[in-house]
């Protein structure tokens, strides 16, 4: 099963996730924003949420970047 990375970007910050988590698909990957919360995300993805200008750089297993999600 691949390995996608979810990297998160705040202004200037950028918060890797050197961990990442297995999931089936791309597209599952895409979608997947509440899965991640539940891995080792949780408390970054929960207190960064509500955060303007947060950007999610979603890597495949190569660092190859597969999607980015901009809110």
């Amino acid at each position: 099963m691949p390995r996608y990375h979810f990297h998160v970007q705040i202004g200037d910050c950028f918060i890797p996730d050197r961990h990442g988590i297995d999931l089936p698909n791309l597209m599952t990957a895409r979608g997947s924003e509440a899965q991640v919360a539940q891995a080792s995300w949780s408390c970054v993805l929960s207190s960064i949420e509500a955060l303007p200008n947060r950007m999610t750089v979603i890597t495949d297993q190569a660092g190859r970047i597969v999607f980015v999600l901009c809110v």
